[in-house]
């Protein structure tokens, strides 16, 4: 088996033209160098230097030898430096910023999963709307974001798995018994809605207006940047509102509120995992990113969209 060490005085020899300037700069002695020296040629079978003018030179069989050593010994140091920073990262922090939708009813079993394969690990999650997540990528606060529309173009981006959202309330009210209602029904109830930066609030405005909604006109009477609360009031039977239908899902079933169609409306969006630029994205970022896709294998992500994960 080759030895490092003897590969580097090799090296420093031949760099140096020296065996006593070699053993100062590798802190060893000079009969060590010697000896290490020897110990290669034994296991090359040849000579490796020659005495020419009071310098230490390669010889043919060196030459061969060097090139190679030189290549071996830099992919050893970068691999020292990989295994240093993955030492690090497996202690280290991970800054997670995890939109609101999200973060009510699929991503907090996720994040004890990741933690559980990782438990070296620290994770810090915020939870905050798309454009919040955005600007912590672009600070430096964050390592990586799950967001519920398209980012913007100076991040890395990889879709991660679709949504629908819907329109429901409770049982009691008037659209309840409708099943389908026209798009201009809705200026007629009160409505709930997420804040005004929220991606989900942009999704449904979009769609809305595709269908001739003028938004403004609409009888929003509460905003709030919290899913589960905007569900908790139409569960007292107050309103109507627009939600992602993962969250929902369980209350639907219950009975506890139902979808109510709209005429044409079909709102539906992609999360995105998203990443600072490639230079900012650090170990465990992309471990996450690999785990979260894992999860979602069911849907569709273009391969080149994996490539630098």
């Amino acid at each position: 088996m080759i030895d490092i060490t003897k590969l580097k005085t090799f090296v420093a020899v031949a760099d140096l033209g020296s065996f006593s300037k070699a053993s100062e700069m590798l802190y060893i002695t000079q009969p060590a160098v010697t000896q290490q020296i020897k110990s290669l040629e034994r296991m090359v079978g040849a000579k490796l230097f020659q005495r020419q003018g009071g310098r230490m030179v390669l010889t043919e069989e060196g030459k061969r030898i060097y090139e190679l050593a030189k290549a071996l010994l830099k992919d050893y140091e970068n691999l020292v430096e990989e295994m240093a920073k993955i030492k690090k990262d497996f202690k280290d922090s991970l800054f997670v910023g995890i939109s609101t939708t999200l973060s009510e009813y699929k991503v907090p079993e996720l994040l004890v999963e990741f933690h559980s394969k990782m438990p070296g690990i620290s994770i810090r999650a915020f939870v905050e709307n798309s454009q919040q997540i955005e600007e912590g990528l672009s600070s430096g606060v964050l390592n990586i974001g799950i967001i519920e529309r398209e980012p913007s173009e100076k991040f890395r981006a990889i879709r991660w798995f679709y949504d629908e959202i819907i329109f429901f309330t409770h049982p009691s009210h008037p659209f309840a018994k409708e099943g389908e209602i026209e798009p201009e029904d809705l200026y007629s109830t009160e409505l709930i809605f997420r804040e005004v930066s929220s991606g989900t609030r942009k999704v449904v405005k979009d769609e809305l207006e595709r269908l001739g909604v003028i938004f403004e006109k609409l009888n929003i009477k509460i905003e709030i940047n919290c899913g589960r609360s905007i569900l908790s009031m139409v569960k007292c039977g107050y309103g109507c509102s627009f939600l992602s239908k993962g969250l929902l899902e369980k209350d639907l079933r219950e009975g506890n509120i139902v979808e109510v169609k709209i005429r044409g409306f079909n709102a539906r969006r992609w999360y995105y995992i998203v990443f600072p630029d490639d230079s900012k994205t650090t170990f465990l970022a992309n471990s996450f990113a690999k785990f979260l896709l894992s999860k979602t294998q069911e849907n569709i992500i273009k391969d080149e969209e994996r490539v630098n994960l």
